[in-house]
């Protein structure tokens, strides 16, 4: 406004910008684009939170009933587990040819993360049947009931979250007790020497790593849920395709005796394997890595009780209770927000909606 004001008017002259504002316009024209692909921050309302939870859940639960069954139908587990992730992986693909921005170009940047998240998995899995070998259920229940604990540590340490605040320590201090007080009740903790324990503790380690290592990638690794969906299922498929050598099932196949209704639970659990892939990432991104490891106890123990009321084979009142306080007090748990000096500008949110 200034240079039009003083300059003098004619044909030949033309009106010039200040220092600072061609300095504004220069630095804006040459300002290189942003190289890395963190996910850019959505607000999730606590509506959706609640929503992709209970699909979650109602997912997991359902998975584990349908399971069972086809197991029963069809006795060759690792065959079942197959079916699932292929399917899961082929869904995806078939996808991509309708929808081509369902999954973008495999790269080094996706493929790494997640074979290494495939192989704490498959870690995990190896770890989780020896521990089951040397030790009972009971000291499996206990080490998964603990298990979000050391997430809420790790996530405090390594992810920039805040320590929980006294609701949620209470929340995860009933946990813990009242899943104790239902193992007293029930079988017990009992474990075959020092090998059981070292088994369980690297089970243990292995599941809090994949837990928080699972929500760093959602963090900072930008791509698709459904893409999420099939590096997870189309990795998980050699060392399962291993395993049907290595415990024999190979052999069995000739011989196996399938049920009637084999093909039908078969077709049901990779249904539900699509739905649980899907909405376990997509619950991951929306909450804490503690959160989502305190909803997996949460659902083991609805299901534990669903069982046990159904059919209470030797179920003391006691029993029961316990399942239903561990329940109670892990609904009051929230997440804990991102600390101050890790947020990006703003200060830290408030704590989460609670589970409940």
């Amino acid at each position: 406004t200034l240079a039009r004001t003083i300059a003098p008017s004619g044909p030949h002259n033309v009106t010039r910008r200040s220092v600072p504002e061609r300095r504004k316009y220069s630095l804006w024209s040459r300002a290189p684009r942003p190289t890395h692909t963190t996910p850019k921050m959505v607000a999730v309302t606590a509506g959706e939170k609640l929503f992709w939870i209970l699909a979650y859940s109602a997912c997991s639960s359902s998975m584990l009933v349908i399971n069972k069954l086809a197991v029963q139908e069809l006795p060759l587990p690792t065959v079942v587990s197959g079916a699932q992730l292929a399917v899961s992986a082929l869904v995806v693909l078939v996808l991509k040819l309708i929808w081509p921005t369902t999954m973008g170009a495999m790269d080094r940047t996706k493929v790494l993360p997640f074979a290494l998240y495939t192989a704490m998995f498959a870690g995990g899995l190896y770890a989780n049947m020896k521990a089951l070998m040397l030790t009972n259920v009971g000291a499996v229940i206990a080490a998964r009931s603990c298990l979000p604990v050391i997430v809420c540590l790790i996530e405090w340490a390594f992810m920039g979250r805040a320590l929980p605040g006294a609701r949620s320590t209470v929340s995860l201090a009933g946990v813990v007790l009242f899943a104790g007080v239902y193992i007293r009740h029930d079988s017990g903790v009992m474990v075959d020497g020092a090998s059981g324990y070292v088994w369980l503790l690297v089970w243990w380690v292995l599941l809090a790593l994949q837990m928080t290592y699972g929500k760093w990638m959602t963090e900072k690794i930008e791509m698709t849920q459904w893409e999420r969906v099939f590096y997870t299922n189309a990795f998980a498929l050699p060392p399962t395709f291993l395993l049907f050598f290595v415990t024999g099932e190979n052999a069995e196949v000739n011989d196996v005796f399938l049920g009637d209704n084999a093909l039908l639970w078969l077709i049901a659990s990779c249904v539900m394997g699509v739905g649980i892939s899907y909405s376990g990432w997509r619950t991951r991104s929306v909450i804490t890595a503690t959160t989502f490891t305190l909803v997996g106890v949460l659902n083991k123990m609805a299901t534990i009780a669903f069982t046990v009321i159904v059919w209470p084979a030797d179920a003391s009142l006691a029993s029961i209770a316990a399942l239903v306080c561990c329940i109670l007090f892990g609904l009051l748990y929230q997440d804990a927000p991102k600390r101050k000096e890790f947020s990006t500008g703003r200060s830290a949110s408030k704590a989460g909606v609670s589970i409940a």
